[in-house]
């Protein structure tokens, strides 16, 4: 199983982001963008992975001791991968703000819940965003433009879920098989 843990989000924050998606595919050449059914936080992508059991206590674990926390929708940005040139491997993504000390935290002992269970250290930097589309194309113009979109969107996020990424009919859809509150 694909398996990856990060915070869904409410109705109010994915109505906002569906506004700046349908924006960015307006302007863009191209891309793979998110459906919005699909957009959330992630915290920690496992890979290829039966050790549901594993990935449950650890979320368990980093549960304990965090207290609800806000967080609100920020500017839109980008990561571009591969040689820097435009458009290539351009994730498009909204920045995630708010109360970025808990989230950090929460990620922190999550990691170190999962790598007592035996997963890999994640070794990239942790950036919380909510990717909107892959391999998106457009000029500088159009990033500036999609900066300027101010998303009014905030949630109090009391639990993390731990989805299961399949590929349905070309699309990828993803199922949670587990929620843990704290």
């Amino acid at each position: 199983m694909r398996l990856f843990i990060a915070i869904d989000l409410n109705g109010a924050m994915r109505r906002e982001v569906g506004t700046v998606l349908s924006a960015l595919r307006e302007r863009a050449c191209g891309g793979r963008f998110e459906p919005l059914e699909n957009t959330h936080v992630t915290l920690r992508f496992l890979g290829e992975s039966n050790d549901l059991a594993g990935a449950v206590a650890a979320m368990h674990e980093a549960c304990r001791g965090i207290h609800p926390f806000t967080l609100r929708l920020g500017s839109y940005g980008c990561f571009l991968k591969g040689n820097g040139s435009r458009g290539s491997g351009r994730t498009s993504y909204l920045n995630v703000e708010g109360d970025l000390d808990e989230l950090g935290i929460l990620h922190e002992t999550l990691e170190s819940a999962l790598y007592d269970r035996g997963f890999s250290r994640d070794q990239k930097h942790f950036v919380p965003h909510i990717t909107l589309g892959r391999n998106v194309e457009h000029d500088e113009l159009v990033g500036l433009e999609l900066a300027d979109i101010k998303p009014v969107a905030e949630m109090t996020v009391t639990e993390l879920t731990l989805f299961e990424s399949t590929r349905i009919k070309g699309r990828m859809v993803y199922t949670p098989l587990h929620r843990e509150s704290f």
